[in-house]
């Protein structure tokens, strides 16, 4: 141990030594004042004519001083040397992307291309065996569905809702909502953690750039594609195609090379849907292993922290803490 090294984790805790100072002045003085000889006696001398008495009523107060500065001792963390422990770190957030736009509607993969991707996100929480998801859906702009929580059968309950007619603005701002996905991992305390895309979009180039910024920040991305390279017809609410400028029904293809572009630039892996729930395993399966890979690669690391020592002062504590059941003392210590 070196002198220098000396110094406490929690200082401010010596703050609270100045009640114990007010307090035990106030009696000391109140304890005279209320003496009958108080009033009869000079007070250089009443110290002398009540030597004995005087020393055991301030006893309880001697006590209560001691025991409360070695609390506040303890309290504040005296330390001297450092131990090093191992850093484990294992981000366990995540995020669902929901593409919410109008190529969700069309009917290349029937009935549409939303009905299955509701089942994916369900298919996703029901899968995951550990950890705390958050959703986020988009189209022209990205909306928060959820924060992150590990009650899954609340984002379960909003699935059913979600539908590219109650968008505000239409469009395909995945740039954006994966922003927002950070935002809220970070919102929520996670260093990192893994990104699930479910879409029928193809990104662009300020999308792609942007999932590589976030691959480096530790922010995976996951994407499951719906949708087939022909593509279909988009069924608007109202019973009718959506059509361009020229009056021609648009026709939404997947272009399934841009989405593994996406998915290679953020750090994760890109899988296409299937009928059955082959697609989200495989997918959940990547992004764990990744998550494993980083874990081990992390568990290692060793860290040096100070040690706190006032535990020691409870040695000195708990038998002045029992004096206190001394007949009398109590009493001593109430106005």
């Amino acid at each position: 141990m070196m002198i220098h090294d000396f110094h406490f984790l929690r200082p401010l805790w010596f703050l609270a030594l100045i009640p114990l100072f007010g307090l035990l002045w106030l009696r000391y003085h109140f304890l005279f004042k209320r003496n009958p000889w108080a009033r009869v006696c000079d007070p250089h001398l009443l110290s002398f004519l009540l030597k004995g008495e005087s020393t055991r009523t301030l006893f309880p107060f001697l006590w209560l001083g001691l025991l409360w500065l070695l609390t506040i001792l303890s309290l504040a963390g005296p330390c001297w040397k450092k131990i090093e422990v191992p850093l484990l770190r294992n981000e366990k957030g995540s995020i669902l992307i929901f593409d919410n736009s109008y190529v969700m509607d069309a009917n290349d993969v029937p009935p549409t291309r939303l009905v299955h991707a509701r089942y994916k996100v369900m298919d996703i929480l029901r899968l995951s065996k550990e950890g705390r998801f958050g959703l986020i859906t988009y189209a022209g702009e990205p909306y928060i569905v959820s924060p992150l929580t590990e009650d899954n059968n609340t984002i379960e309950n909003l699935i059913p809702q979600l539908a590219p007619h109650i968008m505000p603005i239409p469009g395909n701002d995945l740039s954006s909502a994966l922003k927002l996905a950070q935002h809220l991992l970070e919102q929520g305390g996670e260093e990192g953690g893994n990104l699930f895309l479910i879409t029928g979009n193809n990104p662009d180039e300020q999308a792609i750039q942007t999932a590589k910024i976030l691959a480096q920040k530790g922010f995976r991305l996951f994407v499951l594609g719906i949708g087939s390279a022909h593509g279909g017809p988009i069924l608007l609410a109202n019973g009718t195609y959506l059509k361009d400028k020229e009056g021609n029904i648009v026709i939404a293809s997947l272009n399934e090379d841009e989405l593994k572009k996406l998915a290679l630039a953020g750090h994760g892996e890109y899988k296409a849907f299937t009928p059955t729930s082959k697609d989200v395993e495989s997918l959940l399966k990547s992004a764990h292993q990744l998550q494993q890979d980083r874990y081990e690669k992390t568990k290692q690391t060793i860290r040096a922290q100070w040690e706190d020592q006032g535990r020691w002062l409870f040695i000195l504590i708990l038998p002045l803490f029992l004096m206190g059941f001394r007949r009398g003392w109590l009493k001593e210590l109430l106005p």
